[in-house]
C-alpha cells in the first residue's frame, strides 16, 4: 500500500471505529474499506479495497490503525450462500503495483488469496472448521481456518471464518504446475484441480449463465455431470489438456455405464483417497455431498531415478462447504439414520437430477454422485478397506473424546465472541437462510429484502444450544455409523493426532513453486523430485517423494502393506509401534530415517490395528 493510501485508509478506518473504541476482541480483527463502494452479490467482479488485520492476543478496535495494511479486491463469494445476508467474500491481496502478494494471515502460510466465511445458517459457527480439522486428522490436507472479527466501512459484520482457498501449491493442493506445452506424454498427465459443481462457482449465480454457463467454466462428463476447472482455469487451459482430462473421466465413467462392473477402477482412482473423503463426508452427514463443491484433483504419471513408474490417479478431495452438514439441512436431507452416497447414487430428488441447476435452465446435467464413485461403493473389496479405515480413524484420530476435547477447547475459544455475532445477527431461534433482512444493511448498496427460504436445520434459542446440537449430532451420526460397519468404539483412543508437517514457511528455503491457481504460464514442469519443504531428505535417496504423489500433510512419512510387509517410508525416524483396538502393542521398534521393511507379526495379520510414530498416527 502506498503511504498515501494508507494515510487516507488509516483517517478512515480511525473515523469509522472511534465510537467504538471501548470495544476490545479476544479474537483477530480484519477491517475492510470499500472505497464508498457497493459490495453485494451483484459485484462479480472483484473490487478494489483496503484492509486492516489486528492479531494480538487482545484486540481493541480503535488501535486498527496499528494493524498490517493491505491493497486487496474483493467480492461476495459462493452459490446459495451469498443470497445470505451475512454472506462470505473472497479477497486478494496486491502490491502497490496491483500485482498479486502472498501474505500470511493469522500465522497461516502465505497466499494472494482467502475466503472470508460468514457462518449465517451454522449458528454453530464451527461446522466448517470442524470438517476441515477432522480431515486433516485424517493425515490428508484439508484448508485451514482461524475465527476471526469483521468490519466493513466500519460496520461490525460479526464473526467469520478464515479458510485456505482451494488452489494448487506446495502448501495446499500439491500438484504439479502445467505448462502451456504440457501437451503429451506425461508431462500431460497431471496437475489438474476440478470440481463437479453448479455453474456460477463463486459468483452467487447458483447455476445462471451470467458468467456463460458450463462452456465458460469447464466441461460436461459422458455421464453429464459439470467439471469445473480450477488449475488450470478454463480460460488457460490448453486445448489438449482439456481433452486429456475428460477423457480420462469418461473412460472412468465408462467402467460402470451400460451394466459393467467397474473392473479396473484401481487404475483411475486413488482408492485410499476415496476411502477418506467418503467416510469424511458421511462421518459430517453433508447434505450437499457429491454432487456439488466436491473437489477432486489428478498427480502426473512420474518415472522416479530408479525408473520406478507411477500413475498419477484422482485423488477425492479436499473437502469443502458444510453449512448444510451436521443435522443442520432442512433441504438436503441429513437424517442421521441413512448413507448420503445412496441417496445421490441416481436421478430423481435424491441426486438432485433433473433440477436444471446447470445453467440458466439447462436441465441436461444430472446434479447426483458420479456413477464411477456409486459404483465404488458397492464393491465388496473397497467396502472392506472402507471398514478397516473407519475402524483406524474411530479408534485414534476420529474418537469421540479427541473429538470432544476439540469441541471444548474451541467453545471455550468462542464464547464471547459468540456474544457479540448474535447481538449482531439475532437469528436464534428462528429458521435462517436466503433474503433474510440485515439489521445493520451493507452501506452504499440499495438494501432489499424478497423474503427468506430457510435453509438450516436447528433454531435452538442460545448459541450454547446450537454447539451442543452439533456435538449431539456429530456423536448420534459416529454411533450409527459404527452399527453400520460393524465397529465398537474403544474406551480411549490409541492416538490423539497425526503425523503431520506444520509448515514451516517463514524458513523454506525450497523452490517458490509460485502457487498460482492460473495455469499456462512458465515453471516447473512436475517431472522434477520434489522438493521437500519440510524437512532435508536427499533428492538422491530413492524414498523421496514426488511433489504431488499425495495429497498427504505429511507426504515424507506414510506406510504400506506389502503382504505381509510394512514398508515403512519416514523422515523423522523414532518409536514406530503396531497397536490392536483395545491397546494392546503387537510390534514395537525404534526406525531410521528413510525406508524401513518390517514384517508383520502373526498376532497382526488379518487384524485391525494402528501404526503409530512417536506416539502419533500414521497414515497409510
Amino acid at each position: 500500500m502506498s503511504s498515501t493510501s494508507k494515510t487516507l485508509f488509516l483517517g478512515i478506518v480511525t473515523a469509522l471505529v472511534l465510537p467504538l473504541f471501548a470495544q476490545t476482541y479476544d479474537l483477530p480483527i480484519i477491517f475492510v474499506d470499500t472505497k464508498g463502494k457497493c459490495l453485494d452479490k451483484n459485484v462479480i467482479e472483484k473490487i478494489p479495497a483496503t484492509m486492516s488485520v489486528l492479531d494480538g492476543a487482545t484486540n481493541n478496535v480503535a488501535d486498527s490503525a496499528k494493524g498490517t495494511h493491505y491493497d486487496i479486491g474483493i467480492k461476495v463469494r459462493g452459490q446459495s450462500s451469498a443470497l445470505f445476508p451475512k454472506p462470505g467474500y473472497s479477497i486478494e491481496v496486491h502490491d502497490s503495483l496491483g500485482e498479486d502478494m502472498k501474505v500470511s494471515l493469522f500465522g497461516l502460510p502465505p497466499a494472494d488469496d482467502w475466503v472470508l466465511h460468514g457462518p449465517y445458517v451454522d449458528k454453530s459457527m464451527m461446522r466448517n472448521a470442524l470438517a476441515h480439522w477432522l480431515f486433516r486428522q485424517a493425515g490428508r490436507y484439508s484448508p485451514r481456518t482461524k475465527h476471526f472479527d469483521l468490519y466493513i466501512n466500519g460496520v461490525y459484520r460479526g464473526v467469520y471464518v478464515l479458510i485456505e482457498k482451494i488452489k494448487r501449491g506446495k502448501y495446499r493442493v500439491n500438484v504439479s504446475k502445467l505448462k502451456e506445452d504440457d501437451i503429451a506424454g506425461d508431462s500431460l498427465t497431471g496437475g489438474y484441480i476440478w470440481a463437479y459443481d453448479k455453474t456460477g462457482t463463486n459468483t452467487g449465480g447458483a447455476g445462471d449463465k451470467k458468467t456463460g454457463g458450463i462452456e465458460a467454466e469447464g466441461f460436461r462428463t459422458a455421464d453429464g455431470l459439470n467439471v469445473i476447472l480450477h488449475y488450470p482455469k478454463k480460460a488457460n487451459i490448453q486445448p489438449k489438456q482439456e481433452e486429456y482430462i475428460k477423457k480420462y473421466l469418461d473412460d472412468l465413467e465408462g467402467l460402470f455405464s451400460n451394466g459393467k462392473n467397474g473392473s479396473g477402477y484401481e487404475n483411475y482412482v486413488d482408492v485410499g483417497s476415496a476411502v477418506d473423503y467418503v467416510l469424511h463426508q458421511e462421518l459430517t452427514d453433508n447434505g450437499d455431498s457429491y454432487w456439488c463443491s466436491f473437489f477432486l484433483h489428478k498427480p502426473k504419471n512420474k518415472t522416479n531415478k530408479e525408473g520406478v513408474y507411477t500413475e498419477g490417479k484422482v485423488t477425492l478431495g479436499p473437502p469443502w462447504d458444510f453449512n448444510l452438514a451436521m443435522g443442520n439441512s432442512s433441504m438436503m436431507g441429513g437424517s442421521g439414520k441413512s448413507w448420503q452416497i445412496e441417496s445421490k447414487s441416481g436421478g430423481g430428488m435424491g441426486g438432485m437430477g433433473g433440477w436444471g441447476w446447470g445453467g440458466g435452465g439447462d436441465a441436461t446435467m444430472n446434479m447426483k454422485a458420479p456413477i464411477w464413485l456409486s459404483g465404488m461403493w458397492k464393491d465388496s473389496k473397497y467396502q472392506s478397506e472402507l471398514k478397516k479405515r473407519w475402524a483406524e480413524l474411530r479408534s485414534g484420530v476420529w474418537h469421540t473424546k479427541v473429538m470432544d476435547a476439540y469441541l471444548d477447547s474451541m467453545k471455550t475459544y468462542l464464547t464471547k465472541a459468540a456474544e457479540r455475532n448474535f447481538k449482531r445477527w439475532p437469528n436464534l431461534g428462528k429458521n435462517s437462510g436466503q433474503g433474510d433482512a440485515d439489521p445493520e444493511p451493507m452501506k452504499f448498496c440499495t438494501n432489499s429484502s424478497s423474503g427468506g427460504m430457510g435453509m438450516g436445520g436447528n433454531n435452538a434459542s442460545t448459541w450454547d444450544g446450537e454447539f451442543e446440537y452439533l456435538r449431539k449430532k456429530m456423536k448420534e451420526r459416529m454411533k450409527w455409523m459404527d452399527q453400520q460397519l460393524g465397529f465398537t468404539e474403544p474406551a480411549n483412543p490409541i492416538a490423539t493426532e497425526p503425523v503431520i508437517h506444520i509448515p514451516d514457511w517463514q524458513n523454506d528455503k525450497s523452490k517458490d513453486d509460485d502457487d498460482d491457481d492460473e495455469g499456462g504460464e512458465g515453471g516447473d514442469s512436475g517431472n522434477t523430485q520434489w522438493t521437500n519443504p519440510w524437512g532435508t531428505t536427499n533428492p538422491n535417496d530413492s524414498t523421496t517423494m514426488a511433489m504431488d504423489d499425495f495429497s498427504r500433510l505429511s507426504p515424507t512419512n506414510f506406510y504400506a502393506v506389502n503382504g505381509n510387509k510394512l514398508e515403512i517410508h519416514t523422515d523423522l525416524g523414532g518409536k514406530f509401534a503396531l497397536i490392536d483396538l483395545n491397546g494392546n502393542v503387537l510390534l514395537k521398534t525404534r526406525i531410521n530415517k528413510g525406508l524401513t521393511t518390517l514384517k508383520i507379526p502373526a498376532k497382526a495379520m488379518n487384524k485391525y490395528w494402528i501404526a503409530t510414530l512417536n506416539g502419533k498416527m500414521l497414515n497409510r
